[in-house]
């Protein structure tokens, strides 16, 4: 499953909740999710997709995403 939260003042999106089930891991279906998303995000206007992590940064990082520093995320988040 995934998430997509909006943050319409600041033109960004979070990707929330990205979770595979165990047996299917290593199938594909993280990296499906995160490319749906990502579509959405880029379909719906948003200039940028963040995600919060605090156990699989290396797995977003080799997927192009970077870390920030907390102001550059939207203000209310």
């Amino acid at each position: 499953c995934v998430a997509m939260h909006p943050f319409l003042e600041s033109r960004m999106a979070e990707m929330a909740c990205l979770a595979v089930t165990p047996e299917f891991r290593r199938a594909g279906i993280g990296e499906r999710l995160m490319q749906h998303i990502t579509e959405r995000a880029r379909v719906a206007g948003f200039k940028e997709l963040f995600v919060l992590t605090t156990r699989t940064q290396h797995w977003f990082r080799e997927r192009g995403f970077r870390e920030v520093l907390p102001e550059e995320l939207p203000e209310r988040k």
